[in-house]
């Protein structure tokens, strides 16, 4: 069944990290001998107290400016060709977790190695600054996030674990993200072999994503007036709701996502235009491809001058996390649709990863890598509705 949320009752936001502190911290201010108890302890307390405190730290507010749209994007600092972003920085080593990070290193690789593409095809991003992530989180919460980087205490973050290493990476993939909507405003389409960290609130951290680099981009982008109004095309299995809460009341973004129901997270946020399907519905490529049938409508509406594309790898049926049946080849068809409609109406478009739990992380690179070989063939080929046709025929 098809289903929309209604917002559900808003739980403590606290973490088993800082369940943990405060008991230590309770420990070695009542229990625990020796002359520096009451050091360590008072430190404890008052970290857990600031790391409970920047959850509530009021979201930044944005204003669209009022200054004139510019005709085009600010020039970018290398004025390379390449429509493909990487950075060695997305080679972090954090084996022990579920989601597979590994999965960047592997995909660069085999797309150079395949001859897909070449060293040539890619170009190196910047890391965003504090000053751009305040243009979405919480200054408290970057610094908690810092505080848990530095001090290791990120490896006991729940499911969301961190460390300045990994938080680097993030920082890069925000400017990663950004970079290939810069290229999309200027060639058309623009990938980013990484980002597409959806779950991310402007205060907490969520889903195994810490900074939401899809609405960092848009928001620098507006702010250069760059564009104003932007769309986010989410296929992850999982729904984007932190996406979707930033962008609830702003009238200049458009959030659709198709998902699963029944999988986290829980409760759904609320999107402009939410597809929630049960994973009972068995949902193959076929009834996949036909609920996107409506995306042609809504990009109409909406008019967006940039649209960014989450071309999540787990809805494929061998995804540990997710219920959805479909086939390498249906989300290959998936890419081509997507990508020719957008160009059909001439949006660029911009391409981030997102999520992807196979048994085999070598499947999960492989839905990956045909999401590359679409948008390479879509490059090459000037009538990119045949490119697309090609994929869908079958369907």
């Amino acid at each position: 069944m098809e289903s929309h949320y209604l917002p559900g009752p808003v739980s403590l936001p606290i973490s088993l990290l800082e369940i943990i502190l405060f008991v230590v911290s309770m420990l070695f201010l009542f229990e625990v001998g020796g002359r520096y108890r009451l050091w360590v302890g008072s430190f404890l307390l008052v970290f857990v107290a600031c790391s409970i405190a920047s959850r509530f730290w009021p979201p930044p507010k944005f204003d669209l400016p009022t200054t004139p749209i510019s005709v085009r994007a600010s020039p970018r600092e290398d004025p390379s060709k390449a429509n493909f972003v990487w950075s060695s920085r997305y080679r972090v080593r954090f084996w022990l977790h579920i989601f597979p990070v590994r999965k960047y290193g592997l995909l660069h690789d085999r797309a150079v190695e395949e001859n897909i593409l070449t060293v040539d095809d890619f170009i190196q991003p910047n890391s965003l600054d504090d000053s751009d992530l305040c243009l979405v989180h919480g200054r408290g919460y970057l610094y908690r996030l810092y505080f848990l980087g530095i001090t290791r205490l990120g490896l006991l973050n729940g499911e969301n674990p961190i460390t300045i290493n990994s938080l680097k990476k993030l920082k890069t993939a925000c400017g990663g993200t950004y970079l290939a909507c810069k290229i999309a405003l200027e060639q058309g389409l623009g990938m980013n072999l990484c980002g597409g960290f959806h779950h991310a609130f402007p205060c907490r951290e969520a889903g195994f994503c810490h900074l939401n680099d899809m609405a960092v981009a848009i928001r620098k982008l507006q702010m250069q007036r760059a564009i104003d109004r932007a769309m986010v095309i989410d296929c992850d299995v999982h729904q984007g709701n932190g996406t979707a809460a930033i962008f609830a009341k702003d009238d200049s973004v458009f959030t659709f996502s198709i998902h699963q129901e029944d999988l986290y997270p829980h409760p759904k946020a609320i999107g402009d235009y939410d597809i929630s399907l049960d994973s009972n519905l068995k949902v193959d490529d076929g009834t996949y491809l036909e609920k996107l049938k409506v995306l042609q409508e809504l990009i109409k509406d909406h008019r967006p001058d940039l649209i960014i594309y989450l071309a999540g790898a787990d809805p494929f049926a061998e995804d540990r996390l997710g219920g959805f049946l479909l086939s390498k080849e249906g989300l290959m068809a998936r890419d081509a649709y997507i990508l020719g409609l957008c160009n059909k109406l001439k949006i660029p478009t911009a391409i981030v990863l997102g999520g992807g739990y196979a048994r085999n992380t070598a499947d999960t690179v492989e839905v990956h890598l045909n999401t590359i070989r679409v948008v390479t063939r879509l490059l090459e080929n000037p009538e990119l509705e045949k490119v697309a046709s090609h994929y869908n025929r079958r369907y």
